[in-house]
């Protein structure tokens, strides 16, 4: 039968000697893979009011203001047609009419009102923007879908980098759960060495929720495969410190039945030599910051 076990742990052992570990020697020998679920947060909420100064009528304006909406929904981005709120981020969309096009913009607004981006859309023929063409609105949306998206990560980005005080600009503060479900002493070893290897790759660690900015938990949940198999899912789970969850790393492994009863030893370091890379990926993706790249050769995402 074809074994499915873990890359990880395939590119570790090999660098083991052979005497070291509890472990038979069959697991060194296993072609495998590894998985990385990596979840991308979504940008800032953002509200579109009906555009009153777009060269449309009342029931086209919020034909129009839908449409922007299911575009920005389509990226992913939280998006309310809707007036906003204090507090709210704005999408403002005007039009200009030269000779017989009509040229929409689309501006960024802050909730103090200050105008934090802009892009100018395709001109259009005037007659159809003018009648509310719902096929020539529609496009208009979808096309600046894409354009806008990235708007809004540039601005992210650049408020981020410019306030001394954001995660941007200094290092991740976490409180760290610990692991469970593993059998023999997973939960100990595998947690001992992600408390070592997170800090190195330049994460606080802390114990108190009311000064962390992330909590992380790992939970490894174990199965059967066959008489001589056993599956073992190894989950680190990287939540906001309100308990929003942002993203899961998951490192999938077929072992021998048993071999993981006891004691872990040199496993636990190369599963979390390839973890924790993952898990600080994660909080750097939610922070808005590009990931380092990090030097262990197991450490791939998808």
């Amino acid at each position: 039968m074809m074994k499915r076990p873990f890359r990880f742990l395939l590119l570790g052992l090999a660098l083991l000697p052979a005497a070291c570990g509890d472990f038979p020697e069959p697991m060194m020998g296993y072609p495998g893979r590894m998985g990385m679920i990596l979840a991308h947060p979504p940008p800032q909420r953002i509200v579109v009011p009906v555009p009153h100064r777009a060269l449309l009528d009342d029931a086209s304006a919020s034909v129009f203001a839908t449409d922007l909406t299911n575009s920005l929904v389509a990226q992913t981005i939280p998006a309310f047609a809707q007036k906003p709120d204090r507090g709210d981020w704005v999408l403002a969309a005007t039009a200009s009419l030269t000779g017989d096009l009509v040229t929409p913009t689309y501006s960024i607004v802050d909730p103090r009102g200050h105008v934090q981006g802009h892009i100018t859309g395709t001109p259009l023929p005037s007659s159809a923007w003018a009648n509310g063409d719902a096929a020539t609105l529609g496009e208009a949306a979808t096309a600046v879908g894409p354009r806008l998206a990235s708007l809004l990560s540039d601005i992210d980005a650049a408020l981020k980098e410019n306030d001394p005080h954001s995660l941007y600009n200094r290092p991740p503060r976490v409180e760290f759960f610990g692991m469970k479900g593993a059998p023999g002493d997973g939960d100990q070893s595998l947690a001992k060495e992600m408390r070592k290897d997170l800090p190195g790759l330049g994460v606080v660690l802390v114990d108190q929720r009311d000064t962390a900015d992330y909590l992380v938990r790992g939970a490894s949940r174990l199965s059967t495969v066959d008489a001589n198999t056993q599956h073992i899912d190894i989950m680190w789970t990287v939540q906001t410190a309100d308990g929003k969850e942002v993203g899961k790393v998951t490192q999938p492994h077929d072992f021998p039945k048993g071999s993981l009863d006891t004691y872990w030893g040199d496993v636990a370091v190369v599963a979390v030599s390839a973890a924790a890379p993952g898990v600080k990926e994660v909080i750097d993706n939610n922070i808005g910051k590009r990931a380092a790249p990090h030097p262990s050769p197991a450490a791939k995402t998808s």
